[in-house]
C-alpha cells in the first residue's frame, strides 16, 4: 500500500474506509423535486467522531441528479437548516508553530473563534454550476433563502452532456457554507455518450468530489470532528490538511480489472490538486485517458499532462482508467503534489507522495485503488468523441468586442486580509488617471499598445459588461497577482483561446482603491517554471479557467440562451467572498439602443 512518510504525525489512518457513492436520483421525464437543506451529522473517517454539517437532503455530498438533455427539472430548495454555522472560523495569529505551518495541522493554533461567523444562522442560495439557466434560477448571490423558506428553480438541461454541481452561493459567506457541506453533483446526459458506449452509472462510472477539510482538537489532542476553517496572517485562503473524496478522508475503492469512468470535481475552497497516479511508487499515467472537461466531451481523447491532472477549485475532468492488465490484489495510489497557494509551477510526478510542509501539503494522499476479482475487459474510446463542437478560427474572431479584466490583490490598510478584486477596464486613447498598459508583439509590425482605465473594483460598483445575445466577445484576463486564480463565468461555457506569458511591472502605489497602474508585456518569456500554454485537455468547452501569475488568458464567450443578470468570479472562495466577483447583464440586441 502506498503511504507517504509524514513530516508531521498523521492522526488518521489512510485508506481504511471504502469510497462512498452519493445516492442517485435518475430523472427520465419532466419532474419537480424537493431537496431540503438540513442540519445533520456526518462521519468523515471511521476513526473520527461524527461532525456537525449542513447538507442537501441529509447527504454529504448531496444526492447526484442525473437527467437527459432537454428534460426540465424543477427543484424546490427547502431551507430547513437549524442552529448556527457548524464550522469554527479561526485566523491564527501566527503562520508557523515550531517550524510547521499552522494550516498543516488540526486545531486552532492560538486563534480565537470568529464571533461573526459563529453567529451565521443558515441563510442559503443555491447555484447550479455549469448550468444554462434563466437568471431567475441561477442562484444570484443576494437572493437569500432564510431558514424556513423555500425557493423554486427551473433547470431546462438544454445543453451539452456534462458534470455540473450545485452548491451554496451566499454573498460574503460562500466559503463557510460550502465548507459546512452544501455541495452535490448533477449530471446531464445525451445520446452521443451512449453511442460511444461510455460507462453510465454504477458500477463502472464513479463520481469523485475532492475537498480538503480540517478539524478542531480536544484538550487531550484528539480530533473532535468539529469542522475548522483556519487561515493565518500570511495566507488568507483556507488550505486544510485532510483530503476528502465524496465526504470521506483518504478512502479506498475496489475496482475490477476493467475500464472505469471517473467524473472528478475539485470542490475545495481554495486548494488546487495536481493528481498523480502511481503503482509501486512510480507514475502510471499511461492508463488514464481524459475524455471531457467542464463543458462536456472533448473532440478527441487526450492523455493527462505528464506532470499530472491539474484541477483548480470548481474544475472538472471526465477520465477513463484502464485496470484490465493488472492482477487481482494490485494497488494504485492517487496523490496530490500541488503546493499551496498554487501558482502553476511545475512539479516532478516521481516525487508524488512526498509531504511538502512549505507547500501546505502535509498529507498528499487522495485515494487508493485496489484491484479485486471481476470482469476483465479493457476498453479504449474512439478517436472522435464530440461531434457538436469546433474551435473558433481567426476569421470568426475578427471584430469581436474585447473586454479586459485585471486580477488584483490590494494590501489591507488595517488588520484584515488583503482585498482580491476583479478590476473591469475600459480602453482609452489617453488618460491622466492611472492606466493598465498592455504591450503586445505583432509579427512583422510594431508592438500593439493599448491603455485601459479602471471602471469597477468592487462587486457593488456599477455594471459595465452588457454582452448581447448571440454575439461573441473576447474576455481578456490579466493576472497581476502572485497566485493562480480559477475564473468562473456563469450561464454558458466558453473557449479558452490562448494562455500567454507576460512580464508585469506594477509601480509602488500602483494599486489604489479606484485605480490600477501597471505595464504588461504580453508574450514575453518569463523565467518562472510555469508552462504558459494551453494543455490539450483545455481545448474543449470550459466554465472555469486557471489564470496563473505572469499570464494573460483570452476567452471566447458567447451567450445564446438567456438574457438577464449573472456573475463571474474567482472560484477560490476566500477570494470570491473578499470581492473578487462582478456582475454582467446579457441583453437582447434590440434593447441596447435604449440602455
Amino acid at each position: 500500500m502506498g503511504v507517504a512518510k509524514p513530516l508531521v504525525a498523521r492522526p488518521l489512518r489512510p485508506f481504511v474506509d471504502l469510497l462512498p457513492v452519493p445516492p442517485r436520483r435518475v430523472i427520465t421525464s419532466p419532474s419537480r423535486l424537493a431537496i431540503p437543506l438540513v442540519s445533520t451529522t456526518h462521519r468523515f473517517h471511521s476513526d473520527l467522531p461524527p461532525s456537525r454539517v449542513w447538507a442537501y437532503d441529509g447527504h454529504l455530498p448531496g444526492p447526484t441528479i442525473e437527467v437527459d438533455c432537454g428534460i426540465q427539472v424543477e427543484v424546490q430548495w427547502e431551507n430547513r437548516l437549524s442552529g448556527r454555522l457548524p464550522v469554527i472560523d479561526i485566523r491564527s495569529p501566527m503562520h508557523e508553530a515550531d517550524g510547521v505551518p499552522v494550516q498543516c495541522m488540526p486545531g486552532r493554533s492560538g486563534g480565537a473563534p470568529n464571533p461573526a461567523a459563529a453567529a451565521i444562522s443558515g441563510y442559503a442560495v443555491v447555484h447550479l454550476h455549469g448550468a444554462v439557466t434563466q437568471a431567475t434560477s441561477d442562484g444570484w448571490t443576494e437572493n437569500l433563502i432564510a431558514p424556513g423558506q423555500q425557493a423554486l428553480d427551473t433547470y431546462q438541461n438544454d445543453q451539452r452532456a456534462a458534470l455540473l454541481w450545485y452548491h451554496d452561493h451566499v454573498m460574503g459567506i460562500t466559503r463557510f457554507n460550502l465548507y459546512a457541506g452544501l455541495a452535490g453533483l448533477w449530471i446531464v446526459r445525451e445520446a452521443r455518450e451512449r453511442e460511444l458506449e461510455l460507462p453510465e452509472g454504477p458500477p463502472y462510472e464513479v463520481p469523485l468530489l475532492l475537498a480538503d477539510r480540517n478539524f478542531d482538537l480536544a484538550a487531550d489532542g484528539s480530533l473532535t470532528g468539529e469542522l475548522l476553517h483556519k487561515t493565518d496572517p500570511d495566507v488568507m485562503e483556507c488550505f486544510s490538511p485532510f483530503t476528502t473524496v465524496n465526504g470521506v478522508i483518504w478512502p479506498r475503492v475496489d475496482v475490477e480489472p476493467t475500464t472505469y469512468r471517473f467524473r472528478v470535481l475539485n470542490g475545495s475552497n481554495a486548494r488546487t490538486y495536481r493528481l498523480v497516479l502511481t503503482r509501486d511508487g512510480l507514475p502510471d499515467h499511461e492508463r488514464i485517458t481524459q475524455i471531457g472537461s467542464d463543458g462536456g466531451l472533448l473532440v478527441a481523447p487526450v492523455p493527462i499532462p505528464a506532470q499530472g491532472l491539474v484541477l483548480a477549485s470548481a474544475e472538472r475532468a471526465d477520465i477513463l482508467i484502464d485496470f484490465s492488465d493488472l492482477p487481482v490484489g494490485s494497488e494504485l495510489t492517487l496523490w496530490n503534489n500541488a503546493s499551496a497557494p498554487f501558482n502553476g509551477a511545475s512539479a516532478d510526478p516521481s516525487g508524488a507522495g512526498t509531504p511538502d510542509l512549505e507547500g501546505l501539503l502535509p498529507y498528499p494522499e487522495v485515494l487508493l485503488f485496489r484491484v479485486v476479482d471481476g470482469r476483465r475487459a479493457g476498453w479504449r474510446p474512439p478517436a472522435v468523441l464530440a461531434t457538436d463542437f469546433k474551435r473558433a478560427d481567426r476569421e470568426q474572431l475578427k471584430g469581436c468586442v474585447v473586454r479586459a479584466i485585471a486580477l488584483v490583490e490590494q494590501e489591507s490598510s488595517g488588520p484584515g486580509p488583503s482585498m482580491l478584486t476583479m478590476r473591469e477596464l475600459a480602453e482609452v486613447a489617453a488618460a491622466d488617471e492611472p492606466v493598465l498598459t498592455l504591450i503586445e508583439a505583432v509579427a512583422g509590425q510594431e508592438d500593439h499598445v493599448s491603455r485601459w482605465r479602471t471602471v469597477a473594483t468592487r462587486f457593488e460598483d456599477k455594471t459595465n459588461f452588457f454582452p448581447m445575445l448571440g454575439v461573441p466577445e473576447i474576455w481578456r484576463l490579466v493576472n497581476l497577482t502572485g497566485d493562480t486564480h480559477p475564473i468562473h463565468v456563469h450561464l454558458e461555457s466558453f473557449q479558452v483561446l490562448s494562455r500567454q506569458s507576460a512580464t508585469v511591472e506594477v509601480p509602488e502605489g500602483g494599486i489604489t482603491d479606484t485605480g490600477t497602474s501597471a505595464r504588461v508585456w504580453i508574450g514575453r518569456e518569463v523565467d518562472d517554471d510555469v508552462p504558459h500554454a494551453l494543455d490539450e485537455n483545455e481545448l474543449g468547452l470550459k466554465d472555469t479557467v486557471r489564470v496563473n501569475p505572469h499570464e494573460v488568458v483570452d476567452l471566447l464567450v458567447r451567450f445564446d440562451a438567456y438574457a438577464g443578470r449573472y456573475m463571474y468570479h474567482c472560484h477560490i472562495l476566500e477570494h470570491e467572498d473578499h470581492d473578487m466577483m462582478r456582475p454582467f447583464v446579457v441583453m437582447p440586441p434590440e434593447l441596447m439602443p435604449f440602455m
